[in-house]
Protein backbone atom coordinates (compact mmCIF):
# COMPACT_ATOMS: atom_id res chain seq x y z
CA UNK A 1 0.00 0.00 0.00
CA UNK A 2 1.64 3.59 -1.16
CA UNK A 3 0.20 6.26 1.18
CA UNK A 4 1.08 9.00 -0.97
CA UNK A 5 0.17 12.75 -1.16
CA UNK A 6 -1.76 12.99 -4.20
CA UNK A 7 -2.04 10.48 -6.53
CA UNK A 8 -1.38 11.69 -9.87
CA UNK A 9 -4.00 10.23 -11.83
CA UNK A 10 -6.39 11.87 -9.33
CA UNK A 11 -4.44 15.03 -9.47
CA UNK A 12 -3.75 15.77 -13.48
CA UNK A 13 -7.74 16.37 -14.17
CA UNK A 14 -7.90 18.57 -11.60
CA UNK A 15 -5.21 21.16 -12.44
CA UNK A 16 -7.32 23.50 -14.51
CA UNK A 17 -9.81 24.16 -11.95
CA UNK A 18 -6.36 24.26 -9.32
CA UNK A 19 -4.86 26.75 -11.86
CA UNK A 20 -7.96 28.88 -13.17
CA UNK A 21 -10.55 28.45 -11.29
CA UNK A 22 -8.35 28.11 -7.63
CA UNK A 23 -10.46 25.11 -5.94
CA UNK A 24 -9.41 21.85 -5.45
CA UNK A 25 -11.98 18.50 -5.06
CA UNK A 26 -10.73 15.87 -2.99
CA UNK A 27 -12.07 13.38 -0.16
CA UNK A 28 -10.93 12.04 3.05
CA UNK A 29 -12.09 9.32 4.73
CA UNK A 30 -14.41 8.83 1.82
CA UNK A 31 -15.81 12.41 2.37
CA UNK A 32 -16.09 14.71 -0.57
CA UNK A 33 -14.08 18.55 -0.28
CA UNK A 34 -13.56 21.25 -1.82
CA UNK A 35 -11.30 23.71 -0.68
CA UNK A 36 -11.72 27.18 -3.13
CA UNK A 37 -10.29 30.44 -3.91
CA UNK A 38 -6.93 28.99 -3.30
CA UNK A 39 -4.03 31.31 -3.37
CA UNK A 40 -0.92 31.30 -5.93
CA UNK A 41 1.44 30.48 -2.58
CA UNK A 42 -0.98 27.67 -1.56
CA UNK A 43 -0.99 26.29 -5.04
CA UNK A 44 2.43 26.40 -6.05
CA UNK A 45 3.15 24.92 -3.03
CA UNK A 46 0.57 21.91 -3.53
CA UNK A 47 2.71 21.30 -6.47
CA UNK A 48 6.06 21.78 -5.04
CA UNK A 49 5.40 19.17 -1.67
CA UNK A 50 3.93 16.71 -4.19
CA UNK A 51 7.84 16.03 -5.04
CA UNK A 52 8.13 14.82 -1.78
CA UNK A 53 6.22 12.14 -2.44
CA UNK A 54 8.70 10.30 -5.69
CA UNK A 55 11.70 11.92 -3.92
CA UNK A 56 11.69 11.66 0.20
CA UNK A 57 13.99 13.96 0.64
CA UNK A 58 15.68 14.33 4.31
CA UNK A 59 14.52 18.17 4.03
CA UNK A 60 10.87 18.47 2.25
CA UNK A 61 10.31 20.57 -0.42
CA UNK A 62 7.80 23.21 0.25
CA UNK A 63 5.74 22.80 3.47
CA UNK A 64 2.85 20.81 4.41
CA UNK A 65 -0.61 20.09 2.86
CA UNK A 66 -2.00 18.87 5.76
CA UNK A 67 -2.11 19.21 9.14
CA UNK A 68 -3.05 17.33 12.11
CA UNK A 69 -3.30 19.45 15.15
CA UNK A 70 -4.35 17.75 18.96
CA UNK A 71 -6.60 20.46 20.74
CA UNK A 72 -6.45 18.16 23.75
CA UNK A 73 -4.87 15.38 24.86
CA UNK A 74 -7.11 13.90 27.47
CA UNK A 75 -10.79 12.37 27.04
CA UNK A 76 -13.94 11.65 28.77
CA UNK A 77 -14.32 8.21 27.48
CA UNK A 78 -12.41 5.13 28.25
CA UNK A 79 -12.03 3.15 25.01
CA UNK A 80 -10.32 -0.33 25.86
CA UNK A 81 -8.17 0.39 22.59
CA UNK A 82 -7.84 4.03 22.53
CA UNK A 83 -3.92 4.72 23.24
CA UNK A 84 -6.01 7.58 25.61
CA UNK A 85 -6.81 5.62 28.00
CA UNK A 86 -3.45 3.51 28.14
CA UNK A 87 0.00 5.01 26.50
CA UNK A 88 -0.42 8.29 26.45
CA UNK A 89 -0.90 8.88 30.10
CA UNK A 90 2.40 9.10 30.19
CA UNK A 91 2.11 12.85 28.75
CA UNK A 92 1.20 15.45 31.07
CA UNK A 93 -2.26 16.31 30.53
CA UNK A 94 -2.41 19.44 28.44
CA UNK A 95 -4.75 21.97 26.57
CA UNK A 96 -3.65 23.81 23.99
CA UNK A 97 -4.07 27.28 23.73
CA UNK A 98 -5.23 29.74 21.28
CA UNK A 99 -2.43 31.33 21.13
CA UNK A 100 -0.41 28.40 20.17
CA UNK A 101 -3.00 27.47 17.60
CA UNK A 102 -2.41 31.00 16.15
CA UNK A 103 0.66 30.96 16.07
CA UNK A 104 0.64 27.43 14.48
CA UNK A 105 -1.96 28.73 12.00
CA UNK A 106 -0.16 31.98 11.18
CA UNK A 107 2.86 29.96 10.15
CA UNK A 108 1.63 27.48 8.21
CA UNK A 109 -1.83 28.70 7.51
CA UNK A 110 -0.52 29.89 3.56
CA UNK A 111 -0.23 26.46 2.61
CA UNK A 112 -2.78 23.81 4.48
CA UNK A 113 -5.33 22.91 2.28
CA UNK A 114 -6.77 20.49 5.12
CA UNK A 115 -6.64 20.64 8.58
CA UNK A 116 -7.76 17.60 10.46
CA UNK A 117 -8.68 18.73 14.28
CA UNK A 118 -7.94 16.16 16.87
CA UNK A 119 -5.71 13.22 17.23
CA UNK A 120 -5.71 11.49 20.90
CA UNK A 121 -7.77 13.52 23.29
CA UNK A 122 -11.49 14.73 22.78
CA UNK A 123 -11.60 17.61 20.93
CA UNK A 124 -14.95 19.20 22.46
CA UNK A 125 -13.27 19.35 26.11
CA UNK A 126 -11.22 22.32 24.82
CA UNK A 127 -13.21 25.70 25.39
CA UNK A 128 -11.49 27.32 22.74
CA UNK A 129 -12.26 24.99 19.88
CA UNK A 130 -14.90 26.93 17.65
CA UNK A 131 -12.52 29.82 18.17
CA UNK A 132 -9.99 27.71 16.96
CA UNK A 133 -11.95 26.25 13.86
CA UNK A 134 -13.49 30.21 13.33
CA UNK A 135 -9.68 30.88 12.75
CA UNK A 136 -8.01 28.31 10.53
CA UNK A 137 -11.20 28.78 8.47
CA UNK A 138 -10.38 32.74 8.02
CA UNK A 139 -7.07 31.23 6.11
CA UNK A 140 -9.25 29.35 3.66
CA UNK A 141 -8.46 25.80 5.35
CA UNK A 142 -10.66 23.09 5.01
CA UNK A 143 -11.09 21.79 8.80
CA UNK A 144 -12.51 18.56 10.07
CA UNK A 145 -12.97 17.33 13.53
CA UNK A 146 -14.41 14.72 15.53
CA UNK A 147 -15.90 13.71 18.61
CA UNK A 148 -17.33 10.86 21.35
CA UNK A 149 -20.21 13.27 21.67
CA UNK A 150 -20.36 13.04 25.36
CA UNK A 151 -19.57 16.29 26.02
CA UNK A 152 -23.39 18.15 26.83
CA UNK A 153 -23.98 20.89 24.24
CA UNK A 154 -26.51 23.85 25.22
CA UNK A 155 -27.64 25.98 22.06
CA UNK A 156 -25.33 28.45 22.41
CA UNK A 157 -22.63 26.16 22.28
CA UNK A 158 -24.30 24.42 19.25
CA UNK A 159 -25.04 27.55 17.48
CA UNK A 160 -21.02 28.57 18.00
CA UNK A 161 -20.27 25.17 16.45
CA UNK A 162 -21.96 26.13 13.31
CA UNK A 163 -21.22 29.63 13.46
CA UNK A 164 -17.47 28.57 13.43
CA UNK A 165 -17.39 27.47 9.30
CA UNK A 166 -16.37 23.73 10.88
CA UNK A 167 -16.65 21.88 7.20
CA UNK A 168 -17.55 18.37 8.87
CA UNK A 169 -17.71 17.00 12.09
CA UNK A 170 -17.29 13.32 12.64
CA UNK A 171 -19.69 11.59 15.74
CA UNK A 172 -18.86 8.53 17.05
CA UNK A 173 -22.08 5.77 17.63
CA UNK A 174 -20.68 2.50 17.47
CA UNK A 175 -23.78 0.66 18.51
CA UNK A 176 -27.86 1.72 18.12
CA UNK A 177 -28.54 0.81 21.65
CA UNK A 178 -27.07 1.57 24.86
CA UNK A 179 -26.06 -1.66 26.08
CA UNK A 180 -23.74 -2.37 22.98
CA UNK A 181 -22.62 1.24 22.67
CA UNK A 182 -21.13 1.13 26.23
CA UNK A 183 -19.31 -2.04 25.26
CA UNK A 184 -16.38 0.29 23.70
CA UNK A 185 -17.27 3.56 24.69
CA UNK A 186 -16.83 3.16 28.18
CA UNK A 187 -18.45 5.69 29.92
CA UNK A 188 -20.79 7.00 27.45
CA UNK A 189 -24.13 7.62 26.44
CA UNK A 190 -25.81 7.23 23.68
CA UNK A 191 -28.65 9.68 24.38
CA UNK A 192 -25.92 12.41 24.87
CA UNK A 193 -24.81 11.68 21.76
CA UNK A 194 -28.10 11.28 20.21
CA UNK A 195 -29.31 14.76 21.56
CA UNK A 196 -26.16 16.82 20.59
CA UNK A 197 -26.94 15.47 16.83
CA UNK A 198 -30.07 16.44 17.19
CA UNK A 199 -29.12 19.85 18.54
CA UNK A 200 -26.55 20.64 16.03
CA UNK A 201 -28.80 19.86 12.78
CA UNK A 202 -31.83 21.74 14.30
CA UNK A 203 -29.58 24.89 14.83
CA UNK A 204 -27.79 24.48 11.50
CA UNK A 205 -30.85 24.20 9.31
CA UNK A 206 -32.66 26.98 11.18
CA UNK A 207 -29.67 29.25 9.96
CA UNK A 208 -30.16 27.47 6.58
CA UNK A 209 -26.27 26.99 6.84
CA UNK A 210 -24.53 23.61 5.04
CA UNK A 211 -22.09 23.39 7.48
CA UNK A 212 -20.62 21.33 9.39
CA UNK A 213 -21.82 18.09 7.50
CA UNK A 214 -22.73 15.45 10.02
CA UNK A 215 -20.75 11.91 9.68
CA UNK A 216 -22.20 9.39 11.44
CA UNK A 217 -19.74 6.87 12.19
CA UNK A 218 -20.00 3.57 13.24
CA UNK A 219 -16.27 1.59 14.10
CA UNK A 220 -17.29 -2.29 13.12
CA UNK A 221 -16.28 -4.57 15.92
CA UNK A 222 -16.99 -8.21 16.86
CA UNK A 223 -19.81 -7.25 19.46
CA UNK A 224 -21.71 -4.26 17.46
CA UNK A 225 -21.50 -5.84 13.39
CA UNK A 226 -25.00 -7.31 14.08
CA UNK A 227 -25.98 -3.77 14.73
CA UNK A 228 -25.01 -1.97 11.79
CA UNK A 229 -28.81 -2.26 10.20
CA UNK A 230 -30.08 -0.28 13.10
CA UNK A 231 -27.40 1.66 13.03
CA UNK A 232 -27.82 2.86 9.64
CA UNK A 233 -31.78 3.48 9.92
CA UNK A 234 -31.05 5.35 13.44
CA UNK A 235 -28.27 7.81 11.37
CA UNK A 236 -31.21 8.28 8.48
CA UNK A 237 -33.98 9.02 11.28
CA UNK A 238 -31.41 11.87 12.73
CA UNK A 239 -31.23 13.52 9.44
CA UNK A 240 -27.50 13.35 9.23
CA UNK A 241 -25.48 13.82 6.06
CA UNK A 242 -23.41 10.61 6.06
CA UNK A 243 -23.28 6.98 7.86
CA UNK A 244 -19.85 5.66 7.32
CA UNK A 245 -18.07 2.32 8.55
CA UNK A 246 -14.55 2.23 9.88
CA UNK A 247 -12.30 -0.94 10.14
CA UNK A 248 -11.40 -0.77 14.40
CA UNK A 249 -7.97 0.54 14.66
CA UNK A 250 -6.21 -2.42 16.95
CA UNK A 251 -2.41 -1.53 18.22
CA UNK A 252 -0.70 -4.28 20.38
CA UNK A 253 0.48 -1.96 22.70
CA UNK A 254 -2.76 -1.95 24.20
CA UNK A 255 -2.66 -5.86 24.80
CA UNK A 256 -2.47 -9.42 23.28
CA UNK A 257 -4.93 -11.09 21.12
CA UNK A 258 -6.82 -8.22 20.00
CA UNK A 259 -7.48 -9.05 16.33
CA UNK A 260 -9.24 -12.07 18.24
CA UNK A 261 -11.78 -10.27 20.19
CA UNK A 262 -12.70 -7.31 18.04
CA UNK A 263 -12.30 -8.43 14.28
CA UNK A 264 -15.15 -8.54 13.13
CA UNK A 265 -17.09 -11.81 11.35
CA UNK A 266 -17.88 -9.85 8.14
CA UNK A 267 -14.58 -9.56 6.30
CA UNK A 268 -15.25 -6.80 4.48
CA UNK A 269 -14.97 -5.06 7.22
CA UNK A 270 -11.71 -6.18 8.70
CA UNK A 271 -8.33 -3.93 8.46
CA UNK A 272 -6.35 -6.96 8.51
CA UNK A 273 -6.09 -10.31 6.30
CA UNK A 274 -4.68 -13.58 8.39
CA UNK A 275 -3.45 -16.81 8.15
CA UNK A 276 -5.79 -19.85 8.11
CA UNK A 277 -7.80 -20.33 10.66
CA UNK A 278 -5.56 -17.65 12.90
CA UNK A 279 -6.05 -14.29 13.81
CA UNK A 280 -1.89 -14.15 13.06
CA UNK A 281 -1.92 -10.71 10.49
CA UNK A 282 -0.42 -11.60 6.76
CA UNK A 283 2.08 -9.00 6.17
CA UNK A 284 2.05 -6.54 3.30
CA UNK A 285 4.05 -4.15 1.69
CA UNK A 286 3.42 -0.46 3.26
CA UNK A 287 5.14 3.07 2.23
CA UNK A 288 4.65 5.25 4.85
CA UNK A 289 4.39 9.67 3.75
CA UNK A 290 3.31 10.63 7.37
CA UNK A 291 6.62 12.70 7.91
CA UNK A 292 6.76 14.07 4.24
CA UNK A 293 2.66 14.67 3.73
CA UNK A 294 1.50 16.42 6.57
CA UNK A 295 2.64 18.48 9.91
CA UNK A 296 1.15 17.54 13.16
CA UNK A 297 0.88 19.39 16.69
CA UNK A 298 0.36 17.77 19.84
CA UNK A 299 -1.72 19.77 22.86
CA UNK A 300 1.58 20.72 24.65
CA UNK A 301 3.02 22.47 21.43
CA UNK A 302 5.42 19.95 20.51
CA UNK A 303 5.53 19.09 16.56
CA UNK A 304 6.17 15.53 15.68
CA UNK A 305 6.48 13.15 13.00
CA UNK A 306 3.47 11.56 13.21
CA UNK A 307 0.24 11.34 15.85
CA UNK A 308 1.28 7.80 16.99
CA UNK A 309 4.36 9.18 18.48
CA UNK A 310 2.19 9.15 21.30
CA UNK A 311 4.94 9.34 23.74
CA UNK A 312 6.87 12.32 22.05
CA UNK A 313 10.16 10.45 22.18
CA UNK A 314 10.68 12.49 18.42
CA UNK A 315 9.53 15.95 18.92
CA UNK A 316 11.35 18.24 16.25
CA UNK A 317 10.81 20.98 18.53
CA UNK A 318 8.09 23.34 20.80
CA UNK A 319 6.26 26.01 18.66
CA UNK A 320 6.98 28.19 22.10
CA UNK A 321 10.76 28.07 21.41
CA UNK A 322 10.43 28.05 17.36
CA UNK A 323 8.08 28.27 14.52
CA UNK A 324 6.33 25.22 13.29
CA UNK A 325 7.72 25.22 9.72
CA UNK A 326 10.70 25.81 11.24
CA UNK A 327 10.69 22.50 13.56
CA UNK A 328 9.33 20.32 10.38
CA UNK A 329 12.56 21.39 8.39
CA UNK A 330 14.75 21.38 11.49
CA UNK A 331 17.76 18.91 11.82
CA UNK A 332 15.80 16.84 13.66
CA UNK A 333 13.15 15.95 11.62
CA UNK A 334 16.47 15.64 8.86
CA UNK A 335 17.67 12.95 10.76
CA UNK A 336 14.50 11.23 11.57
CA UNK A 337 13.53 11.27 8.20
CA UNK A 338 16.87 9.90 6.71
CA UNK A 339 16.46 6.99 9.93
CA UNK A 340 12.66 6.66 8.63
CA UNK A 341 13.49 4.34 5.60
CA UNK A 342 10.08 4.80 3.97
CA UNK A 343 8.58 2.38 6.81
CA UNK A 344 10.82 -0.30 7.26
CA UNK A 345 11.93 1.00 10.54
CA UNK A 346 12.79 0.11 14.24
CA UNK A 347 10.64 2.92 15.55
CA UNK A 348 8.32 2.73 17.79
CA UNK A 349 5.57 4.45 16.41
CA UNK A 350 6.34 2.37 13.20
CA UNK A 351 6.72 -1.30 14.36
CA UNK A 352 2.96 -1.54 16.04
CA UNK A 353 1.19 1.21 13.21
CA UNK A 354 -2.41 0.09 12.82
CA UNK A 355 -1.68 0.92 9.26
CA UNK A 356 0.66 -1.39 8.23
CA UNK A 357 -0.11 -4.25 7.13
CA UNK A 358 -3.58 -3.45 6.36
CA UNK A 359 -5.63 -4.54 3.02
CA UNK A 360 -8.05 -1.77 2.70
CA UNK A 361 -7.20 1.54 1.14
CA UNK A 362 -8.64 3.36 3.71
CA UNK A 363 -9.95 2.94 7.20
CA UNK A 364 -13.20 3.67 6.57
CA UNK A 365 -14.46 1.49 4.27
CA UNK A 366 -18.08 2.28 3.49
CA UNK A 367 -19.60 5.37 2.84
CA UNK A 368 -23.88 6.03 2.74
CA UNK A 369 -25.16 9.07 1.33
CA UNK A 370 -28.27 9.90 3.93
CA UNK A 371 -29.45 13.43 3.79
CA UNK A 372 -31.08 12.61 0.06
CA UNK A 373 -32.54 9.40 1.36
CA UNK A 374 -34.23 11.21 4.13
Amino acid sequence: MSIVIFKMKDVLPKIFNLLIKRQFDFEFELLPYRAQEIGFRKAANFFVAGLNQYLQPERPFGYPVIAQVEPVNYCNLQCPLCLTSSMTKSRKPALLSFDKFQKFIDDCGDYLLHLILWDWGEPFLNPDLCRMIAYAKSKGIIVHTSTNGNVPLDDAQAEALVDSGLDSLVVAVDGATQKTYEQYRQGGRLDVVLSNIRKIIRIRESKRSGVPVINMRFVVMRHNESEIPLARELAKNLGVDYFTLKTVDMNPQTGVELDEIYAPEEVHYRRYEYDGNSFERKQKRFVCMRPWKRITLEASGEVIPCEYDYLNRYSLGNIAERSALDAWKSAKGKDFRKAFNLGHNDFYLCRDCTYKNSVVGDCVVERQVMRNEK
